[in-house]
């Protein structure tokens, strides 16, 4: 009986530690996300990313780490919507990318 409360009791803990962990990353994601943005005059949309998947992975040192992968949307006019990719490695940058969006010379 005594194992089985210790499980649970280190369980909820872990998993309390994952939420607060992943809600930290969210919020570094998100100005990740903003900068990119602000850096390339386009307009960050609903302030927002989202965890688009989650997976072990190794950063370049070779250590085992969580890989998130993160989604937000930005447009440079009201006319359309790109997307922009994040990928952190526990709380550092792997990777971003924005997708290819036109420039209009006559706005």
């Amino acid at each position: 009986m005594y194992f089985t409360e210790l499980f649970i009791i280190m369980f909820l803990a872990v998993l309390i530690w994952f939420w607060l962990d992943s809600m930290r990353v969210n919020e570094i994601a998100r100005a990740i996300g903003a900068k990119m943005c602000k850096e390339n005059n386009v307009q960050f949309l609903d302030e927002t990313v989202h965890l688009s998947s989650i997976r072990p992975g190794k950063n370049s040192y070779g250590q085992l780490k969580l890989l998130r992968n993160y989604e937000f949307e930005f447009t440079n006019s009201e006319l359309h919507r790109y997307n922009g990719r994040i990928t952190l490695a526990n709380r550092l940058l792997v990777s971003s990318d924005m997708d290819v969006y036109r420039i209009d010379a006559f706005e």
